[in-house]
Parts: structure tokens; sequence; C-alpha cells
């Protein structure tokens, strides 16, 4: 060790000091004067050494002998336990790392959970900030403990000042400590590690908040009854159809031979409605958010093209239907024409244009029917040709979907056409198919909604004029593109002679929208879907069968945002690792060295005069 040159600056230069040495062995070693001098304990004596007179604006130069004293003046050595440091470096880095995996591995449990009430959340909350607190402070204790080890290196082999000192033993209680030039400039290692020791305090800001609250559902499963429609079901068909039975004597409920007259007036009520509404009738949800599935066999109607025999008796019956006056009207053109075909007594065919009464008819489960519709002609134009399609009533497999949420209902799910259905001719002596009759019933009451005329007439001295003579008008197929050639028809709508401009009105257009401009062929098979499906609305027409029913309700559920969570513990065990590996370096190269309590510095310095 050196000590200070002399300064003819009257304040006298800073004192620099060197420890080397004095810190191994298990404490301060005592060092035998070779000479007699200024400092020794022959000619100084310990309780002098403040007392010597010199010459004004000079100071005396310290010299290894004045840093230093002997063990036997000190009293006794200072013990160093040489397993402390390294052991609780261990302990303190072991803990922080484990705190910061356990951080790490409770929010990513708790990611997806239901939140529960408030108290789970707050309990939770605590938690991360335990966790993160923890690792802070057991992080922090491990590189403060790596620091002092580099820290006593430092001293013994660097001259610094005072105030270096001072900056560098008190890094640990002041950050402004790391202002200090002379430190940062020598000590840069400790330095370093000094800045991020107090960098350590910020990750416990962020990471607990990285914990936050998402809104979701929860699902349950529920296998309950559920209701289907009880129209394929010969025992529920006397709720379908109204059949009288044969025998006039008795009128039992299970009367064998019955005559089919027609749909009950539920079934009318519910096709009605169905048919203005556009869609399938609200249907009781078992919970106001769930969705099950349900497999039934129905009635659906499917319409192809005429072929050439019926389109040759359409033809007839249409020119016999265009030849009736309507007053002294004469009907100039025939847009729409629908009937459904029936039998009369001599086997001659019958159209029934008009909604039937509850009555005995030899009629089909049939619908024919021609319309004018609108193609493109090879110049770009369009041009009216006439149309003719047959609609039949088969039965159907449905496996629809159900579901509910908060009002809105949505019904999906394919259905597979099966076999025809034909008009029930039930014999006196025979056991009538009440499911037959059911089915039957609902295409009557579909046909009743779509049998008519669109037509135009002229009077004598009267303009010509449009009439509606369908039921058709108050559905929403009334949109149809089928229909678009009688509406544009209508001079007052903007009517073009040539069919190559149309002015369409608001009201027309509502109905399109209603329609979505689909031709007759698919909004009858849709309509007919509906009023299947719509039978859910009315509890008479159901039975019940088990089913899965899945609910689900609104919750709350944890998240976290892993970058910012395993960000900065990474970072901070990272940079710890490296401290630790530096302290374990000088622990093999200098050996423990003491604490920075007064007893291991006074030990080291070995003269409070100096301190």
């Amino acid at each position: 060790m050196s000590g200070a040159a002399e300064d003819p600056d009257p304040k006298g230069p800073s004192t620099t000091i060197g420890l080397r040495g004095s810190l191994e062995g298990g404490g301060p070693k005592p060092r035998a004067h070779t000479s007699a001098g200024p400092c020794s304990p022959k000619t100084r004596p310990e309780h002098t050494v403040l007392a010597e007179t010199r010459p004004p604006g000079e100071r005396q130069p310290l010299s290894c002998g004045c840093l230093r004293r002997n063990s036997n003046d000190l009293g006794r050595h200072r013990q160093i336990n040489r397993w402390k440091s390294p052991l609780l470096l261990s302990i303190f880095f072991t803990v922080g790392l484990a705190m910061s995996i356990a951080h790490c591995v409770f929010y990513p449990k708790l990611s997806g959970i239901v939140v529960g009430n408030s108290s789970n959340q707050e309990r939770n909350i605590r938690f991360g900030t335990a966790f993160s607190f923890l690792a802070q402070i057991a992080l922090t204790a491990t590189v403060w403990l790596s620091y002092t080890q580099l820290l006593w290196d430092f001293v013994g082999e660097k001259e610094v000042t005072v105030k270096g000192l001072i900056a560098a033993f008190g890094a640990d209680t002041s950050i402004f400590s790391l202002l200090n030039i002379e430190m940062v400039r020598k000590f840069r290692i400790g330095s370093s590690m000094a800045l991020f020791a107090w960098c350590l305090i910020l990750p416990p800001f962020f990471t607990p908040a990285t914990l936050f609250i998402y809104p979701s559902t929860e699902t349950v499963e529920i296998e309950q009854l559920v209701r289907y429609p009880a129209i394929s079901d010969s025992s529920s068909g006397d709720r379908f159809a109204y059949s009288p039975p044969y025998n006039n004597e008795t009128k039992l409920a299970n009367d064998g031979s019955r005559i089919f007259n027609g749909p009950r007036t539920i079934l009318t009520l519910i096709s009605t409605a169905t048919a203005s509404f556009g869609q399938i009738l609200p249907i009781k949800a078992p919970y106001s958010r769930s969705t099950y599935s349900t497999h039934f066999y129905g009635p659906i109607v499917h319409c192809d093209r005429a072929n050439s025999s019926v389109t040759t008796s359409i033809d007839s019956l249409l020119r016999d239907e265009t030849a009736t006056p309507l007053g002294t009207a004469k009907e100039t053109i025939n847009v729409y024409y629908a009937f459904v075909p029936a039998l009369n007594a001599s086997g001659g065919l019958v159209p029934l244009s008009k909604p039937r009464l509850q009555s005995p008819f030899n009629a089909t489960n049939e619908l024919w029917m021609t319309f004018f519709r609108y193609a493109i002609d090879s110049d770009g134009n369009r041009a009216r040709e006439r149309h003719y399609q047959v609609c039949q009533l088969y039965n159907a497999s449905y496996d629809i979907k159900l579901e509910w949420d908060r009002g809105f209902q949505n019904v999906t799910g394919p259905y597979e056409i099966l076999e025809k259905v034909y008009f029930p001719t039930d014999r006196p002596d025979a056991v009538s198919d009440m499911a037959r009759h059911s089915y039957s019933a609902l295409f009557w009451v579909l046909a009743d909604q779509l049998v008519g005329t669109f037509s135009w007439f002229v009077g004598l001295n009267q303009s010509e004029f449009g009439v509606i003579d369908s039921q058709i008008s108050r559905t929403s197929l009334l949109g149809t593109s089928d229909l678009d050639v009688f509406f544009d028809l209508n001079k007052n709508k903007g009517w073009s002679k040539n069919d190559n401009s149309t002015q369409i009105s608001d009201q027309r257009l509502q109905d399109k929208t209603l329609a979505r401009n689909r031709t007759l062929n698919i909004l009858l098979e849709e309509l007919s879907f509906n009023t299947t499906v719509s039978l859910l609305h009315n509890k008479l027409l159901t039975r019940n069968t088990t089913a899965k029913v899945l609910q689900w309700q609104s919750v709350n559920r944890y998240g976290y945002n892993p970058h910012g969570l395993f960000i900065p513990y990474a970072l901070a065990n990272f940079f710890t690792l490296i401290t630790v590996l530096l302290g374990i370096f000088s622990y093999l190269r200098s050996g423990v060295h003491p604490d920075k309590n007064i007893q291991d510095i006074v030990s080291a310095a070995k003269d409070l005069h100096v301190i």
C-alpha cells in the first residue's frame, strides 16, 4: 500500500486508500515494522497521531503503517464465516428463481378460469403481487451479496479516494452513489451490478398487472326433455287433421277408419303466421342462452319442372280460366296461375284454384302452377317466358339445431327428402294412416296460400287493370322474382312496352327484400320447412324426447399478458445469474470476503482515524 504524496495545495490532496492483503486469512494479519518511522508504534503511539504538529499548509502523508494496525492493538481478530456468504447467495438466488417460476406458472394456470366473485379475484392478484415482491427481494439480495464480494476485491486492488469508497460502500442505500464518476470509472462491474440491483425494483410494478379479466361464456351440457313436432306420430293425427270417423254412430278418438276433411284451425293459424312472417315462429327456449339438436320426421314440399303431359293439362285449364270474364271485363293476360289438381265424380281433372273449405275432396298433394319469368335473350334484353312447375308433398328426415341467445333464435340443419306422401283415400274397412292425414293437412294450408291468379283485365271503355286473386299477396312469397312481370305491367309503376326498363316502387322493393328476390320453387320449399319447424311454437303439436342441451352464460375469465410476465422475469433472473457467477469466481479467486458492517470495515482498514 502506498501513501499519498504531498500536495502544495493548502487544502491538501484527496486521500487514496488501498487495502490489498488486509482481508486474507480470516482477519487482519500483523505486519512487522522493519524501521522506526513516523507511524511506528515506538515513536508514534496511537493516541498521538492527531496531535502531531506540522508546518502550516503541510499535511502528513499517509503510508501503509497509517492504514493498518497491529492485530494486538485491535484487540481480537474479526472471524469470517466462510460458508455464510456463498450459502446466502445460493439461497437467495434459489428463492428468487423459485418465486419467479411460481409467478410464471400461477398466472398461466389461472388463464381461462372463471373469475367467480370479487374476493377470488383480489386473492389471486395478492398472490401474484406476493410472488413478484418476494422474487424482487431475493434477487436484489443476491445481487448485493455478489456486489459486496466484488467490492472488497476492488478495494484491495484499486486506489480510490474516500469519496469513491463512500459511494461504493453506500451504493446499496443510495442510488445517487452511482453518480460518482470515480466509482463508475474504476469499479465498472460493481457499478453495473448496483444499477441492475436498483432496476430490480421495477418488475413488481408490471408483472402483477399482467393478469386481466375478459368477458367470456361458460357452457354446461344437460340431458333433459325437449320438444319435437309430433306430425309424424299417428296417435297425434287428430291434433293436425280434421278427420271424422266413417261410422257415424261412434265418434271416439280411436276409431280406426276416418275421412280426411282438411286441416284443423290451429294448423291454419301457424301456417298463415309463418307465411306472413317470412321465417320460423318463436320457439320456447329451454334457457335464455342454450342450444340442442333434435331429429324427427316431417313434411316437406319440393318443386320441379312439369313434364309435357302436365304442361299440356295446365295450358288447357289456363285457357278455360282466361275465357272466364270478370263481370264485363275480359282477361287479357294471365301472369300467374296455381291450383291443386283434383278429380271429379267422372274422373275428370278439376283445378282447385281457391282456398278450400273443410270437406271431403278427391284431390292430390300436388300444386300445379304456371307463370311468366324473365329470361335474358341473345341480345341481352329481358324477355318473358312461361314457366311450368309441379310442387309435391314428401316425407323428410329433419336433423336440426336450435339455438337461442338472449332473445335471438337460430334454426339450422339439413333435411333429407324421402318418399312421396299421397292424398288420403281411406276405405271404411281399413285403418286410417293418421300421419298421412297430418301431412296432407299441412300441405292443404300451404296450398291455400298459393292457389289463385295474377291477371290483367280490360273492360268496356276502361283502361287495363291488374287483379290479384290469391292469398299469396298476404305472404312473404309476394316478393318472389317470378312475379316481377305482373308488377312491371302496371303502368303507374313505370311499365315499359318493351319490358326492358322498369321502375320498382318502394313497396315492391320492400317485398323483394323480404323474399330476397328468390324464385317460387325455392321459397315454397323454404316455407314448408319453416312451417314444419314452427309447429314447435305450439306445445299442443309436439311430443317430448331426450336431448343434450348445451347451456351457456356470460362469465368473466382470467387472462394474462405472457410477454409482460415472462420477459421481465427472464431478464431479471438471467442478469442475476451473471452476478452469481461473478461472485462465485471471486470466491474461487480471492476467497470469501467479509460483509460491510462497521466491524468488517474497521478490521480491514486498521485505522479508525483514516475511516
